[in-house]
């Protein structure tokens, strides 16, 4: 995804090695949804079938599903509402954290995060992003993580992610791009 002079470079880390694994963010295919039937959502419900502008995350080199998420653009908020995210099953903490097991990648959820900033970017919203976090412990990633706040008290799952947070998201992952390719910053 290209904007300006700047194009997202996104990753995830391996697990175990920590290196950068190059990721993708493409629509998502019936055969990304098909491989969510032991995920903690299967994509094939009636509940997500439903759900508007999905996209994957895929490793470059082999196209392994990382993870999915759905968002729309919110006019009236002027922000990009993300309305579900998921890892894959081998990098989801609350299905990990049940069977005892470990991730396979880190970072799943920043690298979605940052596509949403940059879509949110490109709609003219300043990188904003509304989404609610589905527990307790999921709050407090994303509060201490990503920098989100709560919105109001009235839903303390509701949280923005603003300006400044969306930025430091996006930094990992911008490439400037010269007439001699892209170069890291």
């Amino acid at each position: 995804m290209k904007m300006g002079d700047t194009m997202l470079n996104l990753y995830v880390l391996d697990a175990v090695s920590s290196k950068k694994v190059p990721a993708e963010i493409d629509p998502a295919s019936k055969e990304d949804f098909a491989a969510t039937h032991d995920w903690q959502t299967n994509w094939e419900s009636t509940y997500a079938r439903q759900l508007p502008n999905k996209v994957a995350l895929h490793r470059e080199d082999n196209y392994e599903l990382l993870g999915l998420m759905s968002y729309e653009l919110d006019e009236r908020g002027l922000a990009v509402e993300v309305l579900y995210m998921e890892s894959a099953r081998h990098s989801n903490a609350n299905l990990l954290r049940v069977e005892g097991g470990q991730k396979k990648y880190i970072g799943i959820a920043k690298a979605l995060f940052a596509y949403a900033v940059q879509v949110s970017l490109d709609a003219g919203f300043d990188g904003i992003l509304i989404f609610k976090a589905k527990t307790s412990e999921l709050l407090n990633y994303y509060m201490e993580k990503f920098g989100a706040r709560q919105v109001a008290s009235y839903d303390p799952f509701r949280l923005v992610i603003w300006e400044d947070a969306a930025v430091d998201i996006l930094s990992d992952f911008i490439m400037e791009v010269s007439d001699d390719g892209p170069e890291r910053t």
